[in-house]
């Protein structure tokens, strides 16, 4: 009988063992990138979703909430819905670090580990940030600019939304640079609120008032995801010395026809795939050996742009 009874237990722990494993719980992590119609964000997202493929071995699943237009309180809000649906990690990319660091520390403190990509709350609870290095970045840029143009005319800068941390340290760093070149004057400094068409827009506008603008600095290529010319529809290609971040395909086309000379390539699929390996590994006990991790970048000319090119083809960055 004692025989009998200790088999019928052993059926049932290992009854209830199998439904334990069956019922284990998948991880929901949240993808929040700045706004929802940008390729780059588009990129992001994929790698994001790579990530969960590779990793997750179906235990992973990534939704993504994004604002329309890139707006900050519209972003915070959504933070704030996540905390309450309970997600198991959020991956964000922030509009204005002030606008978004309570809920990110609100976040945190409901059990809600936050990890930044792309644009960092350097001042909140969040445990990791991985991209660019901007303050540098910035610098780089306005390093290129000036061995291309020399060390005299005026210049122009596109930025996206005001307040973008990313963005601004990017400006922070160009005028840095700058101050060693007292003869390089910025004269306009235009916003387009990351929307393509309005790149384009404020640059031709800010040519139009600037008809002697030696050149450009673009911290987002927001204006070059149109087909060339996009905004150097007046110009010809070699009458601006142009520096852009970010290097996708069809901005590739833009240094092949000579309207911009220096691109500089963001790690976009490992904002996502990245932003999702951490959420995993912290849910697991491990965190990054460094809380800001620099991406690098790559440098993109008319000498490389094939090869680099080819990357896009194959994948292989």
């Amino acid at each position: 009988m004692k025989k009998h009874l200790s088999i019928i237990v052993a059926i049932i722990l290992l009854l209830s063992g199998c439904g334990k494993k069956q019922e284990e719980k998948k991880l929901v992590f949240a993808f929040v990138p700045k706004l929802l119609d940008n390729p780059v964000f588009q990129l992001a997202w994929q790698g994001a979703q790579g990530a969960a493929k590779d990793l997750g071995a179906g235990k992973i699943e990534v939704q993504r909430f994004a604002p329309v237009k890139s707006d900050a309180v519209e972003q915070a809000q959504i933070i704030e819905s996540l905390i309450e649906k309970k997600v198991d990690g959020i991956a964000v990319s922030v509009n204005d670090a002030d606008a978004l660091t309570e809920s990110i520390n609100k976040a945190v403190d409901a059990g809600i580990p936050v990890v930044c990509f792309d644009s960092d709350a350097p001042r909140s609870k969040r445990f990791a940030y991985y991209g660019t290095a901007n303050l540098p970045s910035g610098k780089q840029m306005a390093e290129h600019l000036v061995k291309l143009m020399g060390t005299k005319g005026n210049i122009a800068i596109l930025m996206g939304t005001p307040g973008a941390p990313n963005l601004e340290e990017r400006r922070q760093g160009i005028l840095e640079y700058l101050k060693a070149y007292p003869d390089i004057k910025v004269v306009a400094t235009e916003y387009c609120y990351d929307d393509v068409n309005k790149g384009v827009s404020v640059m031709e506008a800010a040519m139009q008032a600037h008809p002697d603008l030696k050149g450009w600095i673009l911290p987002g290529a927001w204006a070059l995801f149109t087909p060339p010319p996009g905004p150097f529809a007046a110009k010809k290609p070699g009458d601006l010395f142009v520096v852009s971040i970010d290097a996708l395909p069809e901005q590739l086309d833009y240094v092949r026809q000579g309207y911009v000379q220096v691109l500089m390539g963001q790690k976009l699929w490992g904002w996502g795939y990245e932003s999702v390996r951490m959420l995993k590994e912290y849910k697991e006990g491990k965190t990054p050996a460094q809380p800001v991790i620099d991406s690098g970048l790559d440098i993109i000319t008319k000498e490389n742009v094939e090869e680099y090119a080819m990357k896009w083809k194959t994948g292989k960055f």
